[in-house]
């Protein structure tokens, strides 16, 4: 590689790294992810067989919206998506077991936690999860990561690696 083609792959990179946008990726990831959690916990509260699709979903969701945008290409994108996408699967079981504790129909969580109810709730959250309930949560944290990353052509990827080999 001669050095006119370095410095090009060297502005290349660059700008690809500037277009990232990490603030507005966090923002919307967490958005999604309540979100995600939300729908989470009605999916599975009225149809109980679709706990893996839901899941799925969560990881979906996240790293599509923070792929969207974030435009992100580094590492800490995939991370921040892992954790959202574990959180939102945390997050759609508290929900689900709090509907199944309020009264009647509706979807009331709020008032499993106003009734001092909290020790029972995180007791049964914490039963509902299960060994294919992780593998589950591995197959939405694998999405989020694959979906997190911003899709690059391979003379990108190359500016990206060249940039990384031969430093700033």
């Amino acid at each position: 590689m001669n050095q006119d083609d370095k410095i090009h792959s060297q502005q290349r990179a660059e700008k690809l790294l500037a277009e990232q946008n990490f603030t507005a990726a966090a923002i919307a990831g967490a958005i999604a992810t309540v979100l995600a959690a939300v729908a989470f916990a009605i999916v599975t509260w009225k149809w109980p067989f679709s706990y893996g699709f839901a899941a799925v979903g969560i990881g979906i969701m996240v790293g599509a919206v923070m792929q969207y945008l974030g435009r992100g290409i580094e590492m800490k994108f995939a991370v921040l998506a892992a954790i959202y996408t574990v959180l939102g699967c945390a997050l759609g079981i508290f929900l689900r077991e709090s509907v199944t504790l309020s009264p009647g129909d509706g979807f009331l969580p709020v008032f499993a936690l106003r009734q001092d109810e909290l020790s029972l709730l995180v007791d049964r959250a914490a039963a509902n999860v299960s060994a294919i309930a992780v593998v589950f949560w591995l197959v939405a944290v694998w999405f989020a990561v694959f979906l997190v990353k911003r899709p690059l052509s391979r003379a990108d990827r190359l500016a990206i690696g060249t940039r990384e080999l031969y430093g700033k």
